[in-house]
């Protein structure tokens, strides 16, 4: 596109905010020091480029680049981009809509996460595991200006967090939306089995033996999932079971499902994890089903690199 683009960003570092349960040292935090996030790459457009975008247009990841690109969008877009980096992953959901006469409108919320860490006494036991996350949530505007100028704005709401990887975690999940699958022709397409799910998951330190380590423990982690069809509530299924081990070296699973088509029934696991590798197994014990094997058994075998 012909003409200069001008890049105006404004960064507003409201509700900077750490939250640490416990004192931390300099070697335990990431690699933050004046919110250094924002200058990550985002975009695998402008990454395969060289990170050449300051001249991009025509797309919503202009907005982490120069603002002024959005103003040559078009169509309303979605975006969502992912990357894994040396510090974490990061990841960015950003919706734009461009409006004749007004100029393009619309947000981003960006994600980078660290992993859970954790944290050691003096003798290497781990005590306790902190999760560090940094959030920006972005507001952008740009519009045409006369002749072949264009002009962007960017306000930035930027937040660091540190703090325990909290032993409640709760999950909604809307599975299988999309088109009828047509196996013989339209009128006999079949809809996808859409099911809305919401469920949780609860970490219970257990009581350590006398003279053991802080990092000497076991764990009892509980868990229970609700689903149903979309659209016909009143065909909701149960699932709940519980893992109980030592670290992530033995884990000892147990569970029930009261679920719809004959595979209701318990289940039983157990998991091996050394170094690098890890190895899962389970068994279903299920009343009786068409779609399965009677008491399937189930292997997963893992490495982490």
């Amino acid at each position: 596109m012909a003409g200069t683009w001008w890049h105006t960003t404004i960064l507003a570092f409201a509700c900077l905010s750490i939250v640490p349960t416990f004192d931390l040292s300099a070697q335990d935090l990431p690699l933050n020091t004046g919110a250094l996030f924002l200058v990550f790459p985002v975009g695998a457009r402008a990454v395969g480029m060289g990170q050449t975008a300051m001249g991009s247009e025509g797309h919503a990841d202009a907005a982490f680049w120069n603002p002024a690109g959005l103003a040559t969008i078009e169509t309303n877009e979605f975006s969502l981009h992912s990357a894994t980096l040396v510090a974490g992953r990061s990841h960015v959901l950003g919706a734009y809509f461009p409006s004749r006469g007004i100029g393009v409108l619309g947000g981003a919320v960006y994600l980078v996460d660290y992993g859970d860490l954790d944290r050691t006494d003096a003798n290497g036991n781990t005590i306790a595991r902190i999760a560090p996350r940094n959030f920006e949530f972005l507001a952008s505007y740009a519009t045409q200006l006369a002749g072949s100028f264009v002009f962007g704005l960017s306000y930035k709401l930027v937040q660091f967090r540190v703090g325990p990887g909290g032993p409640l975690r709760v999950g909604v999940a809307l599975r299988n939306v999309g088109f009828k699958l047509q196996v013989q022709n339209k009128p006999q397409a079949d809809p996808l089995p859409a099911r809305l799910g919401v469920g949780a998951q609860y970490l219970i330190l257990l009581p350590m033996r006398e003279g053991a380590a802080p990092g000497e423990r076991f764990d009892l982690l509980v868990a229970a999932d609700v689903d149903s069809p979309w659209g016909h509530p009143g065909q909701s299924e149960l699932r709940f079971g519980f893992d109980v081990g030592y670290q992530r070296l033995v884990r000892v699973r147990a569970g029930y499902a009261l679920v719809q088509d004959g595979l209701s029934g318990p289940s039983v696991g157990l998991g091996l994890e050394s170094g690098s590798i890890g190895v899962d197994l389970a068994r279903t014990f299920l009343t009786g089903s068409d779609l399965i094997i009677e008491n399937p058994t189930f292997f997963s075998f893992r490495v982490t690199f």
